[in-house]
């Protein structure tokens, strides 16, 4: 699977990171070096900070990094390990403590501030930035400059101006957002809203917590690649930018994807029931399954085709201004 991500990295311009890898325990020291392009250096003398703390295995870590690599990792230890190299001074305070086990479940990390007045003095900077935490944990993290991976956690909120944001394995919930960069989710679970500005959109392997939940991509400036996800209900967006999706209508589901200025790429299999209502401007429409077209609207600069593919089970709206829409079988190919 990482392979056939590697791939769709390649196709849609995304920035080809390596997976975020399980720290090893303990962890080796990493040489001294210089910082990263356009990365935060304090030292520049490969100074190393490291602080751990025991917490509950369900605990929230709020944070923000101002600057630097930053890397989330769940292990099975009911504690926090924070690693940061060439980076400000950090510390780690107990925001609350569970009444039953007496444990940290709420906790802040972050810089020590005293002598930074200003925005962002509370943030951690550093060349690279590890983090390890309970499987169980979530994450409420924000950001100025920070290429972010997060790993086998339960939830996690990003929000972050600058930088890529890689997440797998996320159990309960993703809420990222980025303004200049793209975001990748893979073999995820729950509600899942994924945002970019400036940066393209890829979700693989992600699937409903509860009945209803909803997945949304938008990006105002780039692709959007949804593949084998099971979420009933779906709204996909770009301003400038193709729509793919290649997977399952579900009965039952509501699926709406709309472009300003791009293509929409359907690949479902034959046995697929949905009725499907198209809009498209400047572009074309075809479709590899025979449809019942039910209605068909012109108007000026726009036509409307509604149409029923097997027994109607799904509601499916296509939508873009100025691009085709195409509608294949899987594994099949649009003539």
């Amino acid at each position: 699977m990482m392979l056939y991500l590697v791939a769709l990295f390649a196709t849609f311009g995304l920035a080809q990171d390596k997976p975020p890898k399980s720290p090893k325990t303990p962890h080796p020291l990493p040489a001294p070096g210089g910082t990263m392009p356009g990365f935060f250096n304090a030292g520049g003398n490969g100074d190393i900070q490291e602080r751990k703390t025991a917490v509950d295995s369900n605990v929230s870590v709020k944070l923000c990094v101002a600057e630097g690599e930053l890397k989330i990792n769940g292990w099975a230890r009911d504690e926090v390990r924070v690693f940061v190299k060439n980076g400000r001074e950090f510390h780690m305070k107990a925001l609350e403590k569970s009444a039953e086990s007496g444990k940290v479940n709420w906790l802040w990390v972050g810089n020590v501030a005293e002598g930074r007045p200003g925005p962002g003095s509370d943030c951690l900077a550093g060349q690279t930035i590890e983090i390890d935490a309970p499987i169980g944990s979530s994450f409420d993290l924000s950001g100025r400059a920070a290429r972010t991976s997060v790993d086998s956690i339960k939830k996690v909120k990003v929000k972050i101006l600058q930088g890529v944001i890689s997440l797998r394995n996320i159990s309960g919930g993703i809420n990222a957002y980025t303004s200049q960069g793209d975001v990748m989710v893979e073999n995820s679970g729950g509600a899942i809203a994924l945002e970019s500005t400036t940066g393209n959109i890829i979700a693989i392997e992600v699937n409903p917590g509860q009945i209803g939940e909803l997945l949304r991509a938008k990006t105002n400036s780039g692709a959007i690649t949804l593949q084998k996800v099971s979420h009933r209900q779906i709204e996909a967006s770009s301003i400038s930018g193709s729509l793919n999706f290649d997977g399952k209508f579900l009965a039952g589901g509501i699926y709406n994807f709309r472009t300003s200025n791009g293509s929409i790429r359907l690949s479902i299999p034959p046995s697929s029931s949905c009725v499907i209502r198209a809009t498209y401007g400047y572009g074309a429409f075809q479709s590899d399954f025979p449809l019942k077209v039910l209605t068909e609207d012109v108007t000026q600069g726009a036509k409307t085709i509604t149409a029923k593919l097997g027994e109607g089970g799904a509601t499916v709206s296509l939508v873009t201004s100025s691009g085709s829409i195409g509608i294949k079988r899987s594994g099949g190919a649009i003539p």
